[in-house]
Order: C-alpha cells, then structure tokens, then sequence
C-alpha cells in the first residue's frame, strides 16, 4: 500500500515536467507551419515567397470559403427558431374588464406556440450537415496553400535554374563571339578560309540563340513568380539581401 502512495505521489510530482515536455514538443513540431502549412526556413527568399502567394487572391478564395461555412454552420445551429410560431390573444377587456361587464369569456387570454414535429430531425441533419461543409472548405483551403506554395517555389527553382543557365551561357557566348572576331581577322589577313570563318560566326550566332531563349524563360518565370506574389520580384530578394 505505501509502494502505491509513494508511486502516486510521484507521479503527481513528474506530471507537470512531463506535460511541458510534451507542450515544448509540440511547439517544435509546429515550427515553420502556418495553418497547416509547412513553410521552407533554410531559404529566406522561398519562405518569404511562400509567405506572399499565401496573400493573393486566390488564397484569400479559400480563406473566404471556410468563413462562408462557418456562417452556414452558425445558421443552422439557429434556423429552427424560424419553424417555431408563437401566438396569444390579450386586450384591455382581458387585463382590466369593467365592473358592469357581464359577458366575460374565462380564460380571459391565452397563449400558444406551434413546433413542427420533424424540427427535432432536420435540424440535427442540417447542423450535422454545416459541419461537414466546413470541414471540406477547411480541407479545401489547406489543399490550395500547398498548390500555392508548390507553384510558387517550383517557379522560383525554374528561376534559379535559368539565372545559372544565363551565367554560363554569357561566358560561352563570350569566348565564342572573341574566336569570331580573331577568325574575321584571320580571314581578312588570308589566314584562314571562308569555310573556317563561316563555322566561327555560325557557332557564335547558335549559342547567341540560345542565350536569348534562356534569357526569354528567365523573364517568363520571374514575370510567373511576381504574379503569385503580388509584388516585384526584386523587392523580395533585397528585403533578405541577396
């Protein structure tokens, strides 16, 4: 028996540490999350995307949406009062009758109210049913902020890639424009032929084309990112420094 107290007692003693570990758990495994949302913390430019495509509208859509089904929800809990009819007949005959007043019909007022029966059933169902459609709306909403999130960080690495892609096609196209101007050198001194400098000029003009293309998918996908974030592109990247 005093085994057990003893056991009782301390664990009375622990459950307070036991508990704050488990609220200091919880508060690390709900770091980076936003309304069920993981948002990336090693990059501060894909979560402070992240953070702005949660802003636009058509998060805001989901937003409103769960609003409108908490209000459906707030209306069906209160709807049945509408079924409910109340009625009652009084008068000045009936709160004060005359002295002389013979025909005096007893009770001299009554009330009544009328309750359909099936209110008991439809409202259970129709609260029931509100429950349902916010917890879709909820589902709905988490499900569009990780089509957001994925888009906007998908289009931020397509970003990256062909930020690379310009860097190192600017140094081809540079090496490749000087063998072109050495090669038209060469060719006006009667070093090389016309063959030789057709090759120099038509590989310049192949990588310059290529260029051009990446630079075109590089505009393409900064221009897609500035649309899910509602604002330059550049302001985000100066705001974390880079």
């Amino acid at each position: 028996m005093k085994q057990i107290f003893k056991s009782f007692i301390l664990l009375l003693v622990l459950r307070p540490f036991v508990l704050y570990g488990q609220q200091n758990n919880q508060q690390q495994n709900q770091v980076g999350m936003i309304q069920g949302i993981y948002i990336p913390q090693d990059d501060p430019v894909a979560k402070q995307l992240v953070l702005l495509a949660l802003e636009n509208a058509e998060a805001k859509t989901a937003d409103l949406q769960v609003e409108a089904a908490n209000e459906q929800l707030k209306l069906a809990k209160t709807e049945w009062w509408n079924n409910v009819a109340l009625s009652g007949n009084i008068n000045e005959y009936s709160i004060s009758p005359p002295k002389n007043l013979t025909n005096i019909y007893y009770p001299r007022y009554n009330f009544g109210g009328t309750i359909p029966l099936g209110i008991f059933t439809t409202h259970a169902h129709k609260v029931r049913l509100a429950r349902k459609e916010l917890e879709i709306a909820h589902m709905a909403k988490i499900t569009k902020y990780e089509e957001i999130k994925t888009e906007v960080l998908t289009r931020y690495q397509d970003y990256l890639m062909y930020k690379q892609q310009i860097n190192i096609e600017t140094t081809v196209v540079e090496n490749l424009y000087n063998n072109y101007l050495q090669a038209e050198q060469k060719f006006r001194n009667g070093q090389i032929n016309v063959e030789e400098y057709n090759s120099a000029l038509q590989a310049y003009n192949e990588e310059l084309s290529k260029k051009l293309a990446i630079q075109r998918d590089f505009n393409v996908s900064r221009l897609e990112i500035e649309k899910l974030i509602g604002v330059p592109l550049e302001n985000v990247l100066r705001s974390v420094g880079k």
